[in-house]
């Protein structure tokens, strides 16, 4: 199979989706590898090291012409008229916020396979760690922007002794969310969990179990009491193909402190605040809203390119040794937790949570 790693257009996106050592393996299997010329220098991985690994570099275009690309994020419109028939596109697509490039993959008769949207025994692998740099990120963030020359409140997130730490609230309680409270704790925040699902209510509360931390379950009247305490706001609700609801209101924003920080991890999915009407970048991160500052970078793992590429490629390899051995077809046949990423096949959208949150038809047959 000819399969190609793209170099990433998105601002401020300098991951890459394969790392040498993975090119290695697909060409030891007999695969035609072409790397885009510069993919890999943001992750720290030279034009020569792709080459010492048996690949041959290209432009844009020869890259795109591979019969698999392996993106990190999703398409831009620059690059929809690349897409070609039978093509598999690989990445973490977040299709749910981007119409326009569902509309052009079904027009081309492509095939995008989702990474975000991977589950097995219950669990996203491939998302997982990059959820685990967001969470982690967010707090090193929102403790960042407190300070007063971003026009934040003026604290320092830690505390000092004899002088309290800041307040982190947290919407959701799943990878993300224990990461970024494991850091809030860490540097002696008070942290509060709000879960909505039951089972997980009771596994946060024996984690946290005499580490300080309040778990609440995630109802409205809980969410507008505990963000009014909140000098750090974390929002990591993710629904795996769709857009989540707007859980957070803006009447809630108001009720914030003035200088206080939201960071809304599942913005590339669409996100759950309210006042958060667009993305922002990690050139200008932030805007202000009702005195609050509002961080909505939809990929947040990009600005520590090196350790993520290095976690997504850990992820990403065995599935594309077994595409690029067996074939899609069997490879989708021969492994469910694959077939769960299949948002797109030639012209169809298999994913039903994409077609339903855009209004699209679905469709369960593959021929």
């Amino acid at each position: 199979m000819k399969i190609s790693i793209v170099k990433e257009i998105k601002a401020g996106e300098a991951r890459v989706g394969m790392t040498p050592e993975n090119v290695k393996r697909l060409v030891d299997q007999g695969n035609v590898l072409i790397v885009e010329r510069d993919a890999g220098i943001g992750s720290g991985y030279t034009n020569q090291e792709y080459v010492d690994a048996g690949a041959t570099l290209g432009d844009q275009a020869e890259a795109w012409m591979a019969d698999m690309v392996v993106k990190v994020k999703e398409p831009q419109a620059s690059e929809y008229p690349f897409f070609k028939k039978g093509q598999i596109i690989w990445g973490f697509l977040h299709l749910a916020a981007s119409k326009p490039c569902v509309e052009a993959l079904l027009k081309a008769g492509a095939t995008a396979i989702g990474g975000e949207t991977i589950e097995k025994d219950g669990a996203l692998p491939l998302l997982k760690p990059m959820s685990a740099i967001a969470g982690r990120r967010a707090i090193f963030m929102g403790a960042y922007y407190l300070e007063k020359q971003h026009q934040g409140e003026g604290i320092l997130l830690s505390g000092i002794e004899n002088i309290p730490a800041g307040q982190v609230v947290i919407l959701g309680g799943g990878n993300a969310a224990i990461n970024a409270c494991d850091m809030a704790i860490g540097i002696g925040c008070s942290a509060t969990i709000l879960e909505l699902n039951p089972a997980r209510i009771e596994y946060l509360t024996e984690h946290y179990a005499g580490k300080g931390v309040t778990i609440l379950p995630s109802t409205t009247e809980n969410l507008e009491q505990e963000i009014k305490k909140a000098d750090v706001f974390i929002s990591t609700i993710l629904i795996p193909g769709a857009k989540p609801p707007k859980i957070v209101k803006e009447y809630m924003v108001k009720t914030m402190k003035q200088g206080s920080v939201i960071v809304d991890i599942a913005i590339d999915q669409g996100g759950t605040v309210e006042t958060i009407e667009h993305y922002t970048t990690h050139d200008d991160p932030i805007f202000i809203k009702h005195g609050v500052i509002h961080y909505a970078v939809p990929n947040m793992p990009g600005a520590t390119p090196r350790t993520s590429t290095m976690a997504l490629a850990t992820g990403n390899i065995d599935y594309l040794l077994a595409i690029a051995d067996k074939g899609l077809d069997q490879a989708l046949q021969d492994d469910q937790s694959l077939a769960s990423g299949l948002n797109i096949y030639q012209s169809k959208i298999m994913s039903k949570s994409l077609a339903d949150t855009l209004g699209m038809e679905h469709s369960e047959v593959l021929q």
